[in-house]
């Protein structure tokens, strides 16, 4: 096993990132499937408490060992909360599509997130976004048209809650990474945990539905699969840049889209794919074009610093 563990550790931190992401991609696969079938019954409030309760439940272990002081010490607990609220939100609008939509319809549209960051960047940060990456933002969105085809079919609730839910979920992963600069990846994921808990509690017990036994082992499945998957994605933030992470999450949709045709016989159209895939090349050239502007700022400062 020491063996396994020094070999892995002398591979570069961006290889090593890039594995931890992809590995957190077949994980989150995993939870979508372990969370449909509950949450064909079972209403989001509720479906969104139980996942993160017991995904809480395998986090214990972990606090047991390192400490409850190791485990919850960090000096930016406004951010952890905030990323949970923001967090709980986007979850809430992601269970209430799960059982509208096909795996492989959700996951495609997920791939829009870095187009609603630029947009964001632009309007509440005031960034300057030149035309290249305005012309990536404007061929994401074909991209998702593509998908939904509008005019040729229903845009139903679940594809709206999906494009309200990405941008959610875009604003927490950014956050995220921050955190992961000064934080450790169980730390961040057990703030995670205790804030979706309590945010989704109130709305759990108003809208209460009271689960079959089977659910429990779903929900079971699902905290195991859904804490491994952002411990190992946590991981991958802290090794290496978000860039380099981009093109992984593409493979989340070949694993949605073969769990959703064997296991639930979803067949997803030739559009979502078209879609995702232009979807995909517009938000890897937008975190492209966001690297080099990063690059260009370091440069900038590097020259303008005293000892330059």
């Amino acid at each position: 096993m020491s063996a396994l563990v020094a070999r892995w550790l002398a591979l570069p931190p961006n290889l090593r990132g890039i594995l931890w992401v992809a590995i957190s991609g077949v994980l989150f696969a995993l939870l979508n499937v372990f969370t449909l079938i509950p949450a064909q019954h079972l209403n989001p409030y509720v479906m969104a408490f139980l996942r993160y309760f017991f995904g809480a439940l395998f986090l214990v272990p972990i606090v047991m060992r390192l400490g409850l002081y190791r485990s919850l010490h960090t000096r930016r607990l406004p951010l952890h909360i905030s990323r949970g609220a923001i967090h709980t939100a986007g979850m809430m609008l992601w269970f209430v599509a799960l059982p509208l939509t096909t795996l492989a319809e959700i996951t495609a549209l997920g791939f829009t997130g870095p187009i609603f960051v630029t947009i964001g960047a632009a309007l509440f940060l005031a960034e300057k976004v030149r035309l290249r990456r305005w012309m990536a933002v404007i061929v994401g969105f074909i991209g998702a048209m593509i998908i939904i085809r509008p005019g040729f079919g229903d845009i139903h609730l679940g594809v709206i809650c999906v494009l309200i839910s990405t941008p959610i979920f875009s604003a927490s992963n950014l956050i995220s990474k921050a955190l992961a600069r000064t934080d450790s990846s169980t730390t961040i994921v057990i703030w995670q945990n205790i804030v979706i808990v309590a945010c989704a509690l109130p709305f759990a017990l108003w809208f209460w539905q009271t689960p079959l036994w089977g659910d429990i082992v779903w929900f079971l499945l699902a905290g195991l699969a859904g804490t491994l998957g952002h411990i190992c994605q946590q991981r991958g933030y802290q090794l290496a840049d978000i860039t380099l992470l981009q093109p992984i999450g593409f493979l989340s949709l070949i694993w949605n889209t073969m769990l959703g045709y064997f296991l639930f016989f979803q067949k997803p159209d030739v559009w979502t794919f078209v879609g995702a895939a232009v979807i995909f090349a517009s938000a890897l050239y937008i975190s492209h074009r966001e690297a080099v502007r990063r690059a260009q700022i370091r440069t900038a400062a590097a020259k303008a610093s005293p000892e330059a």
